[in-house]
């Protein structure tokens, strides 16, 4: 087991035990969060056929007509009967997203027109193709639509089904459990006594997985101090899902259990502790083909954790390039602390006027919680020695990207 290493070699270790996840098949309604497993290509044009754009008149031009006056042709309600053409001079009347005759050469507004009996006038300017959608307007047939390991959206969706497909290969979802260890530590759902803390962990585990596409199996709670019982969920909850993250237990103090657990069930440490804070105390082993991820209990250690050791698994999984993406930008704020191990501050990034510039969010202690409320979207990455930051100092920061499409948990 190697102890105290460095963020890139935990990383390393954790994500040379991982594949993809197999394909699966799923209805289109059911694929809102997964990725795709296999390119996915137009199978033919998009529209199928000249369309018109507006509620009017097609109407075909008569080049040798001195006025703008054409002879309504009466057609039956419904769609325009296939092979049916406009001779010059005439007009057929269209609604939007209908195919327009043959010989069309342009679709006039209704209300730009007037009727005289069959007889429709315009006094507009005709410009051939005016108000046609082109056949393949939007896809040409063979076009990509989604490439493999692409998040299916709301948007995915809908392009799907306009071409009908109604089943979709995507990653299989990755399994996530999650087992929650310490002292004193109850259900969110339970009044705590004095002494007792109520469990946030789990469930802020619960909601990064499902952001990054898991379906979370289970949240678990060990009681205190009953050993074997924590080594029995561990191993129900490896034969139930792909990865298990625990939280909380992972120091070496006398009432610290996840080290003690995860050797219980005779998987292979990989390491424990990291040159990194918040999130010193994590750790991960490998049971058989099964990732155990251990994470700080301090929710914020936690938070920073998950994103830098769990969500690249994660990611992988299904088929993402594994390590989030890094820019610079320049700092807002200036930050006191000095010396020190790496460390990862929780900020806001967005762009402004002279580029990107990240905002140090309040509540930045291990142990707090404020900064998950506000609205956090990158971890600035500080070398281990660095100096007080002052604003406008330029630095590094990891996009903490997710797929938030879709949150499924059973």
């Amino acid at each position: 087991m190697l102890e105290n290493v460095k963020l890139e070699k935990a990383q390393e270790l954790i994500l040379n035990r991982v594949t993809c996840l197999p394909d699966e098949t799923v209805p289109l309604l059911n694929a809102l969060g997964c990725y795709i497993y296999k390119d996915i290509y137009a199978p033919v044009d998009l529209p199928s056929c000249r369309k018109s754009a507006l509620d009017g008149y097609a109407v075909s031009v008569n080049k040798e007509a001195k006025s703008h006056s054409f002879r309504i042709v009466e057609l039956k309600p419904g769609p325009i009967p296939p092979g049916f053409m406009l001779e010059p001079g005439q007009a057929a009347r269209v609604a939007t997203g209908d195919m327009v005759p043959e010989g069309t050469v342009v679709v006039i507004p209704q209300e730009a027109t007037r009727q005289e009996g069959d007889l429709l006038r315009y006094t507009g300017n005709i410009k051939q193709g005016n108000n046609i959608r082109p056949q393949g307007e939007d896809f040409k047939a063979n076009d990509l639509l989604l490439q493999r390991g692409t998040a299916i959206n709301a948007g995915a969706v809908g392009v799907l089904a306009a071409f009908g497909m109604k089943k979709v290969p995507v990653f299989r979802r990755p399994r996530v459990a999650i087992l929650g260890l310490g002292q004193g530590v109850v259900s969110h759902k339970t009044k705590p006594a004095p002494g007792q803390i109520r469990d946030s962990n789990g469930p802020l585990l619960a909601a990064l997985a499902m952001n990054h596409g898991a379906q979370v199996v289970d949240v678990e709670l060990a009681v205190d101090g009953d050993l074997s019982q924590v080594k029995n969920i561990l191993e129900e909850l490896l034969r139930r899902a792909d990865i298990v993250l625990t939280t909380g237990g992972t120091a070496r103090g006398e009432h610290d259990q996840a080290l003690w657990a995860v050797r219980q069930t005779g998987a292979r440490v990989l390491f424990w502790e990291l040159q990194i804070k918040p999130g010193s105390h994590s750790g991960a082993a490998v049971c058989e083909d099964k990732l155990i991820i251990s994470l700080s209990g301090n929710p914020a250690a936690c938070s920073a954790g998950y994103h830098l050791l769990a969500a690249p698994v994660l990611r992988l999984m299904q088929g993402q390039n594994f390590y989030a993406r890094r820019v610079k930008a320049v700092c807002a704020d200036d930050f006191p602390r000095k010396g020190g191990p790496r460390r990862f501050l929780q900020g806001h990034l967005e762009t402004g006027p002279g580029g990107l510039r990240v905002s140090i969010l309040s509540g930045q202690k291990s142990s707090m919680m404020r900064g998950l409320l506000k609205n956090g979207n990158v971890l600035i990455d500080l070398p281990a020695g660095q100096p007080p930051l002052e604003q406008g100092d330029e630095v590094t920061v990891i996009i903490l990207e997710s797929n938030k499409t879709q949150a499924q948990i059973t």
